[in-house]
């Protein structure tokens, strides 16, 4: 990420400029207080993060795998299509539209961005674990 020094001088002309389109368009004359300042401090600040959130989220779920191992078994899961879902964040919710999966082993869905983006439950994979009856994908432990 850029230094904070950077992003905050960004910003400073981003806000610059957000309060003079309101200025062009003939918004300063409302009657404000605090408590509508506020408010949209707040308003912009979720919008800002959601953003952030869901450019980050899609750097660290891409490109979809071929055949990801099941989390729970380890068994090469097959892609069963995108799945949009919202992550529920301190800042809002945050779409992530991402490949699913689905093991023929344990019969279910998963999602391999689960441990890169640190959702979902990882189960511990250990040699005892994997059936030998399924194709194993990855580093064998």
């Amino acid at each position: 990420m850029a230094s904070n020094k950077a992003v905050e001088e960004r910003i400073k002309a981003l806000v610059a400029e957000v309060l003079a389109e309101e200025k062009s368009a003939g918004l300063e004359d409302r009657q404000e207080n605090i408590n509508d300042i506020e408010d949209a401090m707040v308003r912009i600040g979720d919008m800002v993060a959601r953003e952030f959130g869901f450019q980050k989220l899609a750097e660290h779920t891409g490109p979809e795998p071929e055949h990801p191992p099941c989390p729970k078994c380890g068994c090469a899961g097959v892609k069963r299509g995108k799945h949009a879902r919202q992550l529920i964040t301190r800042r809002g919710e945050v779409p992530l539209t991402e490949t699913k999966y689905h093991c023929p082993k344990c019969r279910q869905l998963f999602f391999p961005s689960d441990r890169a983006v640190g959702t979902g439950s990882e189960v511990q994979l250990h040699a005892a674990d994997v059936s030998p009856n399924c194709v194993r994908v990855g580093p064998s432990r």
